[in-house]
Protein backbone atom coordinates (compact mmCIF):
# COMPACT_ATOMS: atom_id res chain seq x y z
CA UNK A 1 0.00 0.00 0.00
CA UNK A 2 2.12 2.40 0.78
CA UNK A 3 4.96 1.88 -2.10
CA UNK A 4 1.83 2.67 -4.56
CA UNK A 5 0.84 5.78 -2.31
CA UNK A 6 4.07 7.49 -2.23
CA UNK A 7 4.65 6.14 -6.09
CA UNK A 8 1.82 8.39 -6.69
CA UNK A 9 2.96 11.88 -4.21
CA UNK A 10 6.48 11.59 -6.11
CA UNK A 11 5.39 10.38 -9.56
CA UNK A 12 7.39 7.06 -9.15
CA UNK A 13 4.55 4.40 -9.79
CA UNK A 14 5.79 3.27 -13.03
CA UNK A 15 2.93 1.45 -14.14
CA UNK A 16 0.91 4.51 -12.80
CA UNK A 17 2.72 6.56 -14.87
CA UNK A 18 2.38 4.55 -18.07
CA UNK A 19 -1.10 4.09 -17.38
CA UNK A 20 -2.62 7.75 -16.42
CA UNK A 21 -2.37 11.23 -17.83
CA UNK A 22 -0.66 14.01 -16.56
CA UNK A 23 -3.86 16.09 -15.57
CA UNK A 24 -3.73 15.38 -12.08
CA UNK A 25 0.07 16.72 -11.95
CA UNK A 26 1.15 18.33 -8.71
CA UNK A 27 1.12 22.11 -9.14
CA UNK A 28 4.57 22.11 -8.44
CA UNK A 29 5.38 20.21 -11.23
CA UNK A 30 3.42 22.55 -13.20
CA UNK A 31 5.33 25.43 -12.37
CA UNK A 32 8.34 23.63 -13.55
CA UNK A 33 7.08 23.07 -16.87
CA UNK A 34 6.11 26.21 -17.46
CA UNK A 35 8.93 28.54 -17.31
CA UNK A 36 8.99 31.73 -19.29
CA UNK A 37 11.65 32.70 -21.33
CA UNK A 38 10.91 36.12 -21.35
CA UNK A 39 12.41 36.22 -17.52
CA UNK A 40 16.56 36.14 -16.57
CA UNK A 41 16.97 35.00 -13.57
CA UNK A 42 20.98 36.24 -14.23
CA UNK A 43 19.38 39.96 -14.17
CA UNK A 44 19.62 41.24 -10.87
CA UNK A 45 16.49 42.49 -9.04
CA UNK A 46 16.45 44.98 -6.39
CA UNK A 47 13.79 43.14 -4.00
CA UNK A 48 15.03 39.22 -4.26
CA UNK A 49 16.85 39.60 -1.05
CA UNK A 50 14.45 41.18 0.49
CA UNK A 51 12.84 39.56 3.25
CA UNK A 52 10.66 42.46 3.95
CA UNK A 53 9.37 43.51 0.91
CA UNK A 54 7.06 40.23 0.40
CA UNK A 55 4.50 39.22 2.87
CA UNK A 56 5.51 36.07 4.53
CA UNK A 57 2.09 33.83 4.08
CA UNK A 58 1.56 34.87 0.30
CA UNK A 59 4.51 35.97 -0.88
CA UNK A 60 2.57 39.59 -2.37
CA UNK A 61 4.77 42.49 -1.92
CA UNK A 62 3.68 44.67 0.49
CA UNK A 63 3.68 47.65 -1.54
CA UNK A 64 0.30 46.87 -2.75
CA UNK A 65 -2.75 44.85 -2.38
CA UNK A 66 -3.92 41.20 -3.08
CA UNK A 67 -7.49 43.27 -4.48
CA UNK A 68 -5.28 45.70 -6.12
CA UNK A 69 -3.64 42.95 -7.62
CA UNK A 70 -6.45 41.01 -8.54
CA UNK A 71 -8.33 43.90 -9.82
CA UNK A 72 -5.22 44.39 -12.57
CA UNK A 73 -4.75 41.03 -13.80
CA UNK A 74 -8.63 40.83 -14.04
CA UNK A 75 -8.56 44.36 -16.07
CA UNK A 76 -5.76 43.05 -18.03
CA UNK A 77 -7.45 39.52 -18.98
CA UNK A 78 -10.67 41.21 -19.92
CA UNK A 79 -9.33 43.50 -22.16
CA UNK A 80 -7.53 40.97 -23.86
CA UNK A 81 -10.24 38.38 -23.88
CA UNK A 82 -12.91 40.92 -25.24
CA UNK A 83 -10.25 41.29 -28.73
CA UNK A 84 -10.35 38.08 -28.62
CA UNK A 85 -13.74 38.14 -29.09
CA UNK A 86 -14.28 41.45 -31.69
CA UNK A 87 -11.56 39.45 -33.70
CA UNK A 88 -13.97 36.17 -33.87
CA UNK A 89 -11.99 34.18 -31.75
CA UNK A 90 -14.01 31.56 -29.60
CA UNK A 91 -12.15 30.56 -26.20
CA UNK A 92 -13.46 27.70 -24.45
CA UNK A 93 -12.45 28.00 -20.95
CA UNK A 94 -8.73 26.17 -20.93
CA UNK A 95 -8.36 29.62 -23.00
CA UNK A 96 -9.94 31.91 -20.34
CA UNK A 97 -7.84 29.91 -17.34
CA UNK A 98 -4.41 30.67 -19.33
CA UNK A 99 -5.11 34.34 -20.07
CA UNK A 100 -5.57 34.62 -16.35
CA UNK A 101 -2.55 32.57 -15.49
CA UNK A 102 -0.21 34.50 -18.01
CA UNK A 103 -1.48 38.12 -16.53
CA UNK A 104 -0.98 37.19 -12.51
CA UNK A 105 2.63 35.99 -13.56
CA UNK A 106 3.25 39.56 -15.83
CA UNK A 107 1.72 41.45 -13.41
CA UNK A 108 3.68 40.15 -10.33
CA UNK A 109 7.22 40.36 -11.86
CA UNK A 110 6.33 43.75 -12.76
CA UNK A 111 5.04 44.87 -9.71
CA UNK A 112 7.46 43.68 -7.28
CA UNK A 113 10.98 43.46 -10.46
CA UNK A 114 11.45 40.35 -9.08
CA UNK A 115 13.39 36.92 -10.77
CA UNK A 116 11.59 33.97 -12.17
CA UNK A 117 12.61 32.17 -9.31
CA UNK A 118 10.70 34.27 -6.85
CA UNK A 119 7.46 34.58 -8.75
CA UNK A 120 7.46 30.59 -8.86
CA UNK A 121 7.93 30.88 -5.40
CA UNK A 122 4.85 33.31 -4.95
CA UNK A 123 2.93 31.15 -7.44
CA UNK A 124 3.22 27.89 -5.11
CA UNK A 125 2.58 29.35 -2.17
CA UNK A 126 -0.94 31.03 -4.27
CA UNK A 127 -2.07 27.03 -5.97
CA UNK A 128 -4.56 26.86 -4.01
CA UNK A 129 -6.03 30.34 -4.42
CA UNK A 130 -4.99 30.17 -7.98
CA UNK A 131 -5.54 26.65 -9.30
CA UNK A 132 -7.53 24.66 -6.78
CA UNK A 133 -4.40 22.26 -5.99
CA UNK A 134 -2.33 22.16 -3.06
CA UNK A 135 1.68 22.58 -3.40
CA UNK A 136 3.76 20.70 -0.88
CA UNK A 137 5.31 23.16 1.66
CA UNK A 138 2.55 25.53 1.45
CA UNK A 139 -0.50 23.66 3.09
CA UNK A 140 -1.42 24.08 6.50
CA UNK A 141 -4.02 22.16 8.85
CA UNK A 142 -7.00 23.28 8.58
CA UNK A 143 -9.74 22.29 11.15
CA UNK A 144 -12.82 23.34 9.10
CA UNK A 145 -11.71 21.06 6.25
CA UNK A 146 -14.29 17.86 6.27
CA UNK A 147 -11.38 15.91 4.38
CA UNK A 148 -9.44 16.40 7.27
CA UNK A 149 -11.09 15.62 10.52
CA UNK A 150 -9.99 12.82 12.87
CA UNK A 151 -11.34 9.27 12.62
CA UNK A 152 -11.38 7.74 15.94
CA UNK A 153 -9.51 10.61 17.29
CA UNK A 154 -6.33 9.88 15.21
CA UNK A 155 -5.63 13.16 13.19
CA UNK A 156 -3.45 12.98 9.72
CA UNK A 157 -0.48 13.90 11.21
CA UNK A 158 -0.88 11.35 14.19
CA UNK A 159 -1.84 9.23 11.68
CA UNK A 160 1.41 9.73 9.01
CA UNK A 161 3.41 8.61 12.29
CA UNK A 162 1.82 5.46 12.81
CA UNK A 163 2.33 5.11 8.82
CA UNK A 164 5.97 6.20 8.32
CA UNK A 165 6.67 3.95 11.54
CA UNK A 166 4.88 0.60 10.12
CA UNK A 167 5.99 1.52 6.64
CA UNK A 168 9.77 1.67 8.22
CA UNK A 169 9.29 -2.19 9.27
CA UNK A 170 8.14 -1.74 12.94
CA UNK A 171 4.92 -4.12 13.37
CA UNK A 172 1.98 -2.57 13.22
CA UNK A 173 0.51 -4.65 16.35
CA UNK A 174 3.36 -2.96 17.92
CA UNK A 175 2.61 1.27 16.92
CA UNK A 176 -1.60 0.34 18.47
CA UNK A 177 -0.03 -1.39 21.46
CA UNK A 178 1.61 2.21 22.05
CA UNK A 179 -0.90 4.15 20.21
CA UNK A 180 -3.40 2.62 23.00
CA UNK A 181 -5.64 1.72 19.87
CA UNK A 182 -7.36 -1.87 18.76
CA UNK A 183 -5.31 -3.29 15.12
CA UNK A 184 -9.01 -3.08 13.94
CA UNK A 185 -8.48 0.72 14.34
CA UNK A 186 -6.05 1.05 12.27
CA UNK A 187 -6.79 -1.15 9.70
CA UNK A 188 -9.90 1.44 9.41
CA UNK A 189 -7.44 4.40 9.33
CA UNK A 190 -5.89 2.86 7.06
CA UNK A 191 -8.53 2.25 4.96
CA UNK A 192 -10.54 6.12 5.42
CA UNK A 193 -7.40 8.20 5.20
CA UNK A 194 -5.92 6.52 1.50
CA UNK A 195 -9.77 6.74 0.61
CA UNK A 196 -9.77 10.84 1.64
CA UNK A 197 -6.64 11.40 -0.46
CA UNK A 198 -8.28 9.49 -3.26
CA UNK A 199 -11.37 11.63 -3.36
CA UNK A 200 -9.56 15.23 -2.43
CA UNK A 201 -9.36 16.80 -6.11
CA UNK A 202 -7.31 19.73 -4.30
CA UNK A 203 -4.87 17.31 -3.35
CA UNK A 204 -4.86 19.02 0.39
CA UNK A 205 -4.76 15.49 1.89
CA UNK A 206 -2.24 13.61 -0.06
CA UNK A 207 -0.05 17.06 0.17
CA UNK A 208 -0.04 17.53 3.84
CA UNK A 209 0.31 13.75 4.64
CA UNK A 210 3.69 14.36 2.51
CA UNK A 211 4.65 17.56 4.44
CA UNK A 212 4.12 15.75 7.67
CA UNK A 213 5.90 12.72 6.27
CA UNK A 214 8.99 14.36 5.91
CA UNK A 215 9.13 15.92 9.46
CA UNK A 216 10.77 13.75 12.28
CA UNK A 217 7.16 14.20 14.47
CA UNK A 218 8.88 13.35 17.71
CA UNK A 219 6.40 15.22 19.31
CA UNK A 220 3.96 12.42 19.01
CA UNK A 221 5.63 11.00 22.10
CA UNK A 222 3.93 7.51 21.79
CA UNK A 223 5.86 6.49 19.26
CA UNK A 224 9.68 8.28 19.76
CA UNK A 225 10.86 5.39 21.07
CA UNK A 226 10.08 2.68 19.00
CA UNK A 227 12.21 1.85 15.79
CA UNK A 228 13.06 -0.38 12.93
CA UNK A 229 15.88 -2.34 13.11
CA UNK A 230 19.03 -1.29 11.31
CA UNK A 231 22.36 -1.70 10.82
CA UNK A 232 24.71 1.13 12.32
CA UNK A 233 25.85 1.78 8.14
CA UNK A 234 22.48 2.14 7.50
CA UNK A 235 22.03 4.31 10.29
CA UNK A 236 25.01 6.13 8.75
CA UNK A 237 23.48 5.99 5.20
CA UNK A 238 20.43 7.56 6.48
CA UNK A 239 21.70 10.78 8.62
CA UNK A 240 24.09 11.18 5.32
CA UNK A 241 21.15 11.28 3.02
CA UNK A 242 19.39 13.74 5.24
CA UNK A 243 22.01 15.73 5.73
CA UNK A 244 23.60 15.71 2.08
CA UNK A 245 21.19 16.71 -1.06
CA UNK A 246 24.43 15.36 -3.16
CA UNK A 247 24.23 12.19 -1.70
CA UNK A 248 20.51 11.77 -1.76
CA UNK A 249 20.18 12.69 -5.90
CA UNK A 250 23.29 9.81 -6.25
CA UNK A 251 20.74 7.30 -4.53
CA UNK A 252 17.99 8.62 -6.24
CA UNK A 253 19.92 8.12 -9.62
CA UNK A 254 20.65 5.25 -8.76
CA UNK A 255 17.15 3.84 -7.74
CA UNK A 256 15.95 5.02 -10.76
CA UNK A 257 18.54 3.45 -13.30
CA UNK A 258 17.31 0.03 -11.42
CA UNK A 259 13.44 0.86 -12.60
CA UNK A 260 15.30 1.00 -15.78
CA UNK A 261 17.05 -2.00 -15.94
CA UNK A 262 13.45 -3.56 -14.96
CA UNK A 263 15.11 -3.77 -11.29
CA UNK A 264 13.39 -3.16 -8.90
CA UNK A 265 15.36 0.28 -7.49
CA UNK A 266 13.25 -0.06 -4.24
CA UNK A 267 14.68 -3.22 -3.47
CA UNK A 268 18.40 -2.52 -4.56
CA UNK A 269 18.50 0.59 -2.15
CA UNK A 270 17.15 -1.95 0.81
CA UNK A 271 20.01 -4.29 -0.42
CA UNK A 272 22.95 -2.13 -0.36
CA UNK A 273 22.08 0.41 1.37
CA UNK A 274 20.11 -0.98 3.89
CA UNK A 275 17.33 1.83 3.63
CA UNK A 276 13.43 0.53 2.85
CA UNK A 277 11.00 2.90 0.97
CA UNK A 278 9.31 4.82 4.08
CA UNK A 279 12.41 6.12 5.14
CA UNK A 280 14.02 6.40 1.69
CA UNK A 281 10.82 8.59 0.73
CA UNK A 282 10.53 10.09 3.93
CA UNK A 283 14.13 12.48 3.07
CA UNK A 284 12.22 12.71 -0.61
CA UNK A 285 9.70 14.20 0.79
CA UNK A 286 11.87 16.22 2.92
CA UNK A 287 13.54 17.62 0.28
CA UNK A 288 10.78 18.55 -2.04
CA UNK A 289 9.22 20.72 0.41
CA UNK A 290 12.37 22.28 0.82
CA UNK A 291 12.78 23.04 -3.12
CA UNK A 292 9.34 24.30 -3.24
CA UNK A 293 9.65 27.16 -0.57
CA UNK A 294 13.24 28.04 -1.61
CA UNK A 295 12.86 27.52 -5.16
CA UNK A 296 16.27 27.98 -6.80
CA UNK A 297 16.85 26.83 -10.13
CA UNK A 298 19.91 26.76 -10.62
CA UNK A 299 20.62 24.88 -7.29
CA UNK A 300 17.86 22.45 -8.98
CA UNK A 301 20.05 22.26 -12.28
CA UNK A 302 22.41 21.32 -10.52
CA UNK A 303 21.67 18.42 -8.24
CA UNK A 304 19.85 17.12 -11.38
CA UNK A 305 22.87 17.08 -13.29
CA UNK A 306 24.34 15.23 -10.21
CA UNK A 307 21.54 12.62 -10.36
CA UNK A 308 22.01 11.92 -13.87
CA UNK A 309 25.61 12.13 -14.26
CA UNK A 310 27.28 10.52 -10.72
CA UNK A 311 28.48 7.24 -12.17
Amino acid sequence: MFKKLFGSILGNNEEENKQQQPQNQHASQHHEDNYDDEYDDDENYENEDDGDAYDPETLHGKHYTIDQFNAEVESRAKAWIAREERDGVKLEQKDIDNIYFNYRREVYTAWNNCSQDQMLRWEMANSMTHMGIATSGFVKEDSSNPFLQPVHGIDLRTYTAMAKKIGSGVDYTLVCKAMNLEPAIWEELNTVWPQRMAEDTSFTVTTLFGQYYGESLDDITQLANIEPEMSDSAKEYLQKMKTDPYFYEELEGARQAAYNYGMDGAQWILDNFGINLAQFQEVAMMYMEDRNKNWNSNEISQRLNHRTEKP
